[in-house]
């Protein structure tokens, strides 16, 4: 009885056995392979991603940007022009991607991963590997490259809009990286000081400083303000509290200045005088149809980050901080994409339209382009007549900013100043409108500077670059 027993509980722990064993198989046959293949860390993923021909990348002008080559260890990724780097981003097996990289993944690799077995079997057996699209950008390679010879190193940003479709002509964010020496160079590029890896002009949100002064002369053409009016001690330097002064960017600024030299020099005491007079509108008011607090940015691209610019703002009284958030220097924030849609929009004639940096696709085996741009529906920011009335604004500022100026009469400019924490931006913001079919809308956002001589060259050479592409 004592061995029967035995030999039971031997035949009972292995028909347990047996059964675990074919759970177990039947597991591996019907559901296993697909999560086994669908591992992040299945060699067999790592090796089809490996063998993805991804589609190439171009400008508006079918010029290449980015391209996959064939070396003899295998497919490559190489990016052509270092003017665009910072927006087209980077692609690596072992970091992922970012910028239009990233954002156009889905075209560029091919739509999908490997799925299942049967996946693999078509793709991988039957020597049917993953072809990608090509992808067509907005941008202009040659005036990215006048951009980003004329920021010239600079830490800061730019970005060039089309200011009747929205299209993104140009957008460079320094300081960057070079996407082709990437793994080699990822550890030092985490570690750098600046984040390469941050693109300003959609990600960076600074205070609208002296651009405030822009939106005050809308609102003043829209309250029938004259603006042949001249403000005494317009000069003159503002006290923000907390040892903040805004002065005039430029010092030649006279004593008795209208809203538009005002505009024009920088100066912001002009600005705090208009606000108490019966013309004004409140602030919050004034500021509603631009939308700072849901800013236009570019779908699938990294959003805006959050700042926190008032923690020296403690203890001071409530007119010194209504004070601030009149000139630009409250809690309000602005990126210089969404600056440059208002730009752009005063160009439109007071239409801001959506950006959008994706133009065409060109599938596998196929010549032809299939357009992508949607229009979507454009936002007023401002009735026509005010537009107008700014593009006029903006025109004789940019007429006292360079001596002498630049030729075209149909280039509006204006610079401003902002600040945020212990550090001063400088802004170069305006537009190019060399006939009514077309006008291009530009902001140049300059970081940690105070030297207006330089954002002046950068503008300048900006200017030139544009009259050489027209």
């Amino acid at each position: 009885m004592r061995y029967s027993r035995t030999i039971r509980h031997i035949l009972a722990g292995t028909l347990i056995c047996l059964a675990l064993v074919g759970l177990s198989a039947a597991y591996w046959a019907l559901a296993g392979p697909s999560s086994l293949l669908l591992r992040e860390d299945n060699p067999r993923i790592i090796e089809a991603q490996r063998d993805i021909l991804r589609g190439a990348i171009y400008d508006r002008q079918a010029r290449p940007l980015a391209e996959t080559v064939r070396l003899d260890a295998g497919l490559a990724r190489r990016y052509l022009r270092p003017s665009t780097y910072s927006i087209i981003g980077y692609y690596s097996l072992r970091y992922g991607a970012g910028g239009a990289e990233s954002a156009y993944d889905e075209q560029l690799s091919g739509d999908r991963p490997i799925e299942n077995i049967a996946d693999y079997f078509q793709r991988r057996i039957l020597n049917q590997p993953q072809v990608g699209s090509d992808v067509m950008l907005t941008l202009d390679a040659e005036i990215q490259a006048a951009l980003f010879r004329a920021l010239d190193g600079a830490a800061g940003t730019a970005v060039v809009l089309d200011a009747f479709t929205g299209a993104v002509v140009a957008l460079v964010s320094q300081p960057g990286f070079d996407p082709n020496s990437l793994d080699a160079d990822w550890p030092r590029l985490i570690e750098a000081p600046g984040n390469p890896f941050f693109n300003r002009a959609l990600q960076g949100n600074y205070p609208l400083g002296g651009n405030m002064y822009l939106i005050w002369l809308a609102q003043a053409i829209e309250s029938d303000f004259d603006l042949s009016w001249s403000f005494t001690a317009a000069a003159d330097p503002v006290d923000l509290g907390d040892g903040m002064i805004s002065t005039c960017l430029v010092d030649e600024a006279a004593a008795e200045l209208t809203l538009g030299e005002a505009l024009a020099y920088g100066c912001p005491a002009a600005f705090a005088s208009y606000r108490q007079t019966e013309s004004a509108a409140t602030v919050d008011d004034m500021l509603a149809p631009f939308a700072f607090h849901e800013p236009l940015t570019l779908p699938r691209f990294p959003q805006p980050e959050s700042i926190d610019i008032l923690t020296s703002a403690a203890g001071l009284s409530p007119a010194v901080l209504e004070l601030r958030h009149a000139l630009g220097q409250g809690e309000l924030t602005t990126t210089p994409l969404h600056l440059a849609a208002i730009i752009a929009a005063i160009a439109n004639d007071g239409l801001a339209v959506q950006p959008a940096l994706l133009s065409g696709l060109r599938p596998p085996e196929t010549e032809r382009w299939q357009p992508q741009r949607v229009q979507t529906a454009g936002r007023r920011v401002m009735e026509v007549e005010t537009a107008q009335a700014l593009q006029l604004v903006m025109r004789d500022a940019r007429a006292k900013l360079w001596a002498p100026p630049p030729d075209s009469s149909l280039i509006g400019a204006y610079i401003a100043r902002s600040y945020s924490g212990e550090e001063t931006q400088l802004w170069l913001n305006g537009f190019v409108a060399p006939d009514n079919d077309g006008a291009l809308a530009f902001v140049v956002l300059l970081e940690d500077t105070e030297d207006v001589t330089r954002l002046l060259s950068i503008g300048r050479d900006l200017l030139d670059g544009f009259a050489n592409q027209q």
